[in-house]
Parts: C-alpha cells; structure tokens; sequence
C-alpha cells in the first residue's frame, strides 16, 4: 500500500491537497482557535498587545509633569491647597508646615531626637537629648528660681501638726536632753568640786550631750518635712557627727566672745547660725561654709527669720514656766518649725 501519510491530527487545518484529491480536516472556528471577532464600524483599531515579559506603557503608573503635579495613568490629580496662615495664628518653623518635606534626624541621632538648628551644631557641642526643651525655653545658666516667703504663722502651724501625729519619740529626745542636764547640775551641787577647770569639763560634758540631741532633733525634723515620720532610732541616722560637733563649738565660741561685750551681741549671733546644723545634717557642709551660709540665709530674710526667733523665745519661756514640762512640746514644735522656715527659704522638700 502506498500514499502518503495523514498530517497530524492537532496541525491547524486547511486547504492541502491529499492523495485522492480534497480536504482531509476541514476548517471550523472554535476548538482550539481564538476567532477574531468582527471589526466594529467607528471602533478605533486595537493596538499591539505587550507580550508577556514586556512592560507595559505609560499608563497605569505613576508620572509627574512638573513639581507637585503626580499623575496616575492618563487622569492628573488635583495638586494640594496651598498653605494660607490665618491673621494672629503662629507661623511654623523655618523647614516645617503642610507641603515641606519632613526633616528627618542626622544618622546616627536617635529616634524622637530633637533635630540640629538649621545653621548646624558649633564645632565640639552635642545635639540635645531626646524630649529636651527648646532653647527658647531652657533654664538660663546661673538662674536660680525665686524663694518662697515664710509665713511664721504656717511654720509654728505645721510643727504642732506634726508633733501631735508622732509625739512618742519626740517627748523621749526631750527627756534625754533633759535627763542630761539635770544630771551634770547635780554633780556640779552635790559634789564640792575645787577646780574650776572640773567645773567647764562637766558642763563641757553636758553641751556636748545637748548639742547632739539638738542635731538628733534636727536630723527628725528634716524626716518631718519629707513626709516620713521617725523613730526613735532614725533621729541618730546623720553620719557627719563630727562636723556637727565642731560647728556647735564654733558658735557656742562665738557667742561666748560677743555675750562679753552685751548679751544683745550675743542673740544677733545666734540668731544668725540658727541654720548652720540643718546645712551641716542636710547638705553636708564643713563647718565654716555650714556657718556662710546661714549667715547669708539669714540676712537675705531677716525680718521672717527674726518673727520666727520670736516665736521660738516666746514658746520656750512658756514651756520652762510650766515647771519645764512645757519643754516636752515647746521643743519639738520649735524644732520642727526651724526645719520647716529652713527647708522653705532654701526651696527644699516640705510635705
């Protein structure tokens, strides 16, 4: 048998001629054919079709034609209102404001840091930290905020309210004070002491006691103003026992030497180293700056300061003429009205 062979049974059909004459598959539309549809009359002719790894046109992408102006696809969209600042409203920093690009921070600057002035960071300075104010509303150098003034008044006040709320430990540093002294009085009677050098060492003694229970007063009247009423141990919590030592002796020379001239003198000295322990205990001065700077605290505020010395001698006197039994209030209300005038004028912790 001879002829010639089929063509394959999926190779498009057409006119070819086969042995015999005639079409072997005759052609129809459909399929395995994607017929062309007709042609519309007033249809714009199709364009070529992008193969398949072929980028598309300039349609459907993003175009810019001049600042401001984006473009997607063949539709413009309408560029942003223009920034109008209203009459009295304030103006937005240099670099800042709706339709400026957003400054970002230097690398290296941390998130949330404040951005360098516009002119840039002098040789050698350091950026500001993070959540710093601006420079417009920083503390000056050297600014020192205003005193507050005493109210003798709210002083005395306060120092009764605290007492009253803790008055176990106070009345019992009272009474060792009071113990003390009334020991070193009846050695002094009792005992046919000769010497007067014997004499000054008891009572040497007995203000040594006194002016520890005067800085162990102290030390709780500074726990009174922030906020944590003391026991009996945490009167003996300053560590400075030494310096507080040598500034009593300090004053008390002081007020020995001017009570030859007057006992006036004497009271102007006093009254003017009535904050030389609370800079000693609080701040931990020596001696001599502890003295400075009650002088200067005391001056700066004279008339408040005197009032309160006032209120100090008046209370004191009542209290010794109730047989001294008035002592075991008069004192620690005292005391702790100094720390309250102290801890006010100087702007330190009061609750």
């Amino acid at each position: 048998m001879t002829g010639t062979p089929p063509s394959a049974p999926y190779e498009p059909s057409g006119d070819r001629p086969v042995a015999g004459g005639g079409e072997q598959y005759p052609s129809h539309a459909g399929q395995h054919q994607n017929p062309e549809p007709a042609p519309v009359s007033g249809a714009p002719e199709p364009g070529p079709v992008p193969g398949r790894h072929q980028l598309p046109g300039l349609a459907g992408y993003p175009q810019f034609d001049g600042p401001g102006a984006a473009q997607y696809g063949s539709e413009p969209v309408e560029p942003p209102l223009a920034f109008t600042p209203q009459p009295g409203a304030p103006q937005p920093p240099a670099g800042y404001g709706p339709g400026t690009p957003q400054q970002l921070p230097p690398a290296g600057m941390p998130p949330g840091a404040n951005p360098p002035p516009p002119g840039g960071l002098p040789p050698g300075a350091m950026p500001p930290p993070a959540g710093a104010p601006p420079a417009e509303l920083a503390p000056k150098q050297g600014y020192t905020p205003p005193r507050e003034t005493l109210d003798v008044g709210a002083a005395l006040t306060y120092g009764w309210d605290r007492f009253r709320l803790n008055p176990i430990p106070w009345v019992g540093m009272v009474l060792i004070g009071m113990i003390a002294w009334l020991v070193v009085t009846l050695l002094v009677n009792m005992v046919d002491v000769q010497s007067l050098s014997a004499v000054v060492l008891l009572f040497a003694v007995a203000s040594l006691v006194v002016w520890l229970l005067q800085a162990a007063m102290i030390r709780g009247a500074l726990y009174e103003t922030d906020g944590t009423p003391p026991d009996f141990p945490a009167f003996f919590g300053f560590v400075n026992a030494g310096n507080v030592l040598i500034t009593a002796l300090i004053v008390f020379a002081l007020c020995l030497v001017a009570s030859i001239a007057c006992v006036f003198p004497a009271i102007i000295v006093g009254v003017l180293c009535m904050f030389a322990l609370h800079f000693v205990i609080d701040q931990d001065q020596n001696p001599i700056a502890a003295i400075q700077s009650s002088v200067r605290l005391v001056v700066a505020n004279a008339l408040q300061v005197t009032l309160l010395a006032l209120g100090v001698l008046i209370m004191t006197v009542i209290g010794t003429l109730l047989c001294g039994l008035g002592l075991l209030v008069a004192g620690p209300v005292t005391a702790i009205a100094t720390t309250y005038a102290y801890r006010s004028l100087t702007n330190g912790l009061v609750v």
